[in-house]
């Protein structure tokens, strides 16, 4: 799945099961993260270190301020 955004936008997601990092720590199913699009083109979570998702591991979630954005408002 290719997502095209502003670079300087900020994205949420969640997870639709849990993940772990490369230390082994859990992201439970359904935790909201923020992200960004990286130059390669995928996710990379904000503040955590090597979380690798895949496209059925999360859903995009909008904010009440992407919505706003999105209507002009």
């Amino acid at each position: 799945m290719r997502i095209y955004v502003a670079e300087d936008a900020g994205l949420k997601i969640k997870l639709t099961k849990t993940v772990r990092d490369f230390g082994g720590s859990p992201y439970p199913k359904g935790s909201v993260l923020d992200v960004r699009i990286a130059s390669d083109g995928k996710l990379e979570v904000t503040g955590a270190q090597h979380l690798p998702l895949y496209p059925h591991e999360w859903e995009l979630v909008l904010t009440d301020e992407d919505l706003e954005r999105l209507l002009g408002k």
